[in-house]
């Protein structure tokens, strides 16, 4: 259709040439024309028709109203063809004001949209011109030197005792790499990353991003670069740079568009060179609120009469990476920390906390969570958070804590809640104190959202409804993820025909992350079942009597909301 619109209006302005040519040369009978008029209409022509192609494609990417340019450079390239239509006898005038009403609406886009994309994406600059030439007319080549993005964003160097340490800052400055540094670490950050990983091959260095629990490939760097980049962020830790072999750690910070991120890295040696994990605790990702971790509302009044109990232990358990310390701040956020004494155990702390002392371990220094928990108990404090409890001499120091009336949190390594239970038993503590002293076991796990732009609506398999025990009369549509099948067919175009990904999400069809969960409650029923034969197997029973729903049940209440698809609750709930 575009095509026959165009072929249309390209024989009215031929028509149009004619007749100009007819009225300024008088000649006998035939088609005759005038070329030298004729070819600059053809090329107008064409560059008005390319030119309203590229703003419908380029819109959707830099996100202009395509509503009003579109329509703008149709009407404006039709009023050049009605000005030959009617001043066929003054071309020269025509010509200029057909000029005039392409280029004046162009330039206009390309000033707007150059103001909104990066340097070295503008164009119809010296530099976009002379690559244009080099590509096109096989122009030698401009040796431009490459513009550089401002990078918002600024490095703050650590000593090994935690000051701040500008001459560290000053030292990385002058190294090889420092540029790419700053542009590695904004890009993650805008991303939403929480990890980077830094992996050297043989010819570069390998960049991943940790982004919703998921790595992502980035753009690698010549392994020259990359090394130098390791380098950077060694003296920023006050690491060691000259050891490459023995593992290393250590932080730094750096201001980000206003506001303070840590960083944490740790280094090992591996047979082709070192490679370097950090950590990214952005304090504007944390999620200090139990309304925002996804719970249901029942379960979140539970935890919140848990955690304001005068006394008792509260396990919060999942695999490495399921925010159970994420989850623990939330219900920290709810405890009255001005009436209450709070102290936490971590390693290492990952966010400040207002009116909480927070304690690191240090094993090298022998400050252990064990000789941390005998001695902040002569703190008198009301509530104490434990990062992990790993050992027995922990565990039991912790239970006889809640015991003693305190409150504690911790996390534990374990599956499942009933799991969580049989660790603490497997780590030594006596099944009696486990039954007097735990309160409540939080199982969690982190599934991922589905973009709200771009997920895909289908109707589920009504077996599969059933094994899960769901009305198939009442659920009528599921949603899932979109495919590069589902993009072929509906996304956007871009220049080169290709279909442009969710700009939302970037093509992965997810957006962020929420918790599925599973509430153990100590009842007095399972407390005797833990003290006098702790058979899992019968706790398991005894809790779902008592209304526990597992993690699968939990998630799928997100799968039927449309949050999450079954494909990721698979995924994470194995």
């Amino acid at each position: 259709m575009e095509w026959t619109i165009s072929l249309i209006c390209l024989l009215i302005l031929a028509s149009d040439a004619l007749a100009a040519g007819e009225a300024a040369f008088p000649r006998g009978p035939g088609l005759y024309f005038s070329p030298f008029k004729l070819i600059p209409l053809i090329l107008l022509y064409f560059a008005w028709v390319r030119t309203c192609w590229w703003v419908d494609a380029d819109t959707r990417v830099v996100k202009l109203p395509r509503e009003t340019w579109n329509p703008l450079l149709f009407f404006c390239g039709l009023g050049a063809c009605l000005v030959f239509l009617l001043l066929p006898w003054l071309y020269g005038a025509s010509l200029l004001i057909a000029l005039a009403l392409f280029l004046t609406p162009t330039f206009a886009y390309v000033a707007l949209r150059n103001e909104k994309v990066p340097p070295d994406e503008r164009v119809l600059t010296k530099r976009h011109l002379q690559e244009l030439g080099h590509r096109y007319l096989r122009l030698k080549a401009p040796k431009v030197e490459k513009e550089q993005r401002p990078v918002p964003i600024r490095f703050i160097g650590k000593s090994s005792k935690g000051d701040l340490d500008p001459r560290r800052v000053a030292r990385a400055q002058g190294s090889k790499g420092y540029q790419a540094a700053l542009l590695m670490v904004h890009d993650a950050i805008k991303l939403r990353a929480t990890d980077i990983h830094l992996e050297p091959t043989k010819e570069d260095m390998t960049i991943r991003f940790r982004i919703d629990g998921i790595l992502q490939p980035s753009e690698p760097f010549p392994r020259a670069t990359g090394d130098g980049v390791v380098n950077i962020f060694k003296v920023l830790a006050d690491l060691d740079i000259t050891e490459k072999r023995k593992p290393q750690d250590g932080g730094f910070s750096a201001e980000v568009e206003g506001r303070t991120v840590d960083f944490r890295i740790a280094t090992a040696g591996s047979v082709v060179g070192e490679k370097l994990s950090m950590r990214i605790l952005d304090k504007e990702q944390q999620v200090i609120d139990l309304a925002r971790l996804g719970m249901r509302g029942k379960m979140r009044d539970q935890i919140r009469d848990l955690v304001t109990q005068p006394h008792g232990l509260l396990i919060v358990c999942g695999p490495t990476g399921a925010g159970k310390s994420t989850t623990l701040y939330a219900c920290l956020n709810e405890i009255d920390r001005y009436q209450k004494n709070v102290i936490t155990i971590e390693n290492p702390v990952e966010y400040q906390i207002e009116n909480v002392t927070q304690i690191e371990i240090n094993e090298r220094a022998g400050k252990t969570f064990a000789t941390e928990l005998r001695s902040i108990l002569r703190q008198d404090p009301d509530v104490i958070y434990i990062g992990e409890i790993r050992d027995h001499e922990t565990a039991e120091i912790a239970c006889q804590a809640a015991q003693t009336g305190h409150m504690v949190f911790t996390t534990l390594h374990a599956n499942d809640t009933i799991t969580a239970l049989g660790r603490l038993i497997d780590l030594g503590v006596a099944p009696f104190l486990i039954g007097s002293s735990v309160s409540a076991v939080l199982g969690q796990r982190l599934v991922r959202l589905l973009c709200p732009r771009c997920k895909i609506r289908y109707k589920p398999n009504p077996d599969l409804l059933r094994r899960a025990n769901l009305p198939a009369d009442k659920i009528k549509h599921f949603y899932r993820a979109a495919t590069p099948d589902d993009l072929d067919e509906n996304a956007e175009k871009d220049e080169q025909g290709e279909p442009i990904p969710c700009s939302h999400c970037g093509g992965t069809g997810y957006f962020g992350r929420t918790g599925v969960f599973e509430l153990l409650v100590i009842t007095d029923a399972i407390r005797d079942l833990i003290r006098e034969s702790p058979n899992l197997n019968a706790i398991k029973a005894e809790a779902v009597k008592s209304g526990m729903k597992h993690l699968q049940e939990d998630g799928l209440r997100q799968v039927i909301e449309g949050r999450t698809s079954i494909q990721e609750l698979l995924r994470v709930c194995k």
